[in-house]
């Protein structure tokens, strides 16, 4: 049995979901404020309802990124109680990370942890324990 490195509980991230909802209504306002043709006039609202299921969906698999992630010793990831691998380095920025992980199956699922998704000590922590990993790597 291993010990997890890192563990915690992931929630959706407040500012992801705002962004997102501040880039619709922004992409939504300029639209409207386009000056088309009268013949093509009929064409802002299949748009307009394109837009707005789009939105929907994207919120929709936000929130789906919640659940109890893990980092055990070798380097396994376990998300939604399957193990996953990094496929690829993880990207970091100031307030997120990207993971990119694979499971045995060959599935791929790209995680976005926003600061905000995570406790304070649970960023830290991952922080630590990912760049630490990252640093024994390169020895």
């Amino acid at each position: 049995m291993n010990a997890d490195r890192f563990q915690c509980d992931v929630q959706p991230s407040r500012s992801a979901r705002a962004l997102n909802v501040t880039l619709y209504v922004l992409g939504t306002v300029w639209l409207l404020s386009l000056e088309w043709p009268e013949d093509w006039a009929w064409g802002k609202a299949p748009l307009l309802i394109l837009m707005l299921l789009e939105c929907g969906r994207n919120e929709r698999r936000l929130r789906q990124r919640t659940g109890r992630l893990g980092l055990d010793e070798q380097g396994d990831w376990h998300w939604h109680e399957k193990r996953w691998q990094l496929a690829r380095q993880a990207d970091w920025l100031p307030f997120g990370v990207l993971l990119t992980l694979r499971n045995q199956q060959g599935t791929r699922w790209r995680l976005w942890l926003m600061m905000d998704n995570l406790p304070p000590y649970a960023w830290r922590s991952l922080r630590a324990c990912c760049f630490l990993r990252y640093r024994d790597a390169s020895r």
